[in-house]
């Protein structure tokens, strides 16, 4: 489960969500340790959570390596929480910086 869609989720340009990542971006950011250790049965507030706690955003450095940004979005494409989740979190004062991530 760790790696695939959820089950009615909805496609995007008419294929798995999961696909506007880069197959071999996505192949590393399943092998990354933050995938594994921190990714692997987040929620739709457990993600927010965790995207809280993000220092910067980026894509991929050095050989290729995910940022934790890059693996949360991966997670968030995964996972497709629901429009309202997003948006009372994006209109929370409180969480100022996750709008930046969202």
């Amino acid at each position: 489960m760790a790696n695939t869609t959820v089950t009615g989720a909805k496609a995007i340009h008419g294929q798995n969500p999961q696909f506007l990542v880069e197959t071999v971006i996505r192949n590393r950011i399943y092998e990354s340790n933050y995938w594994k250790e921190h990714c692997f049965a987040l929620t739709a507030e457990s993600l927010i959570d965790k995207a809280i706690e993000l220092k910067y955003i980026g894509g991929v450095y050095g050989n290729q390596r995910p940022t934790e940004f890059i693996c949360l979005l991966l997670k968030l494409l995964q996972i497709q929480p629901e429009k309202e989740i997003l948006i009372e979190y994006l209109q929370a004062d409180e969480f100022k910086d996750v709008q930046i991530y969202l």
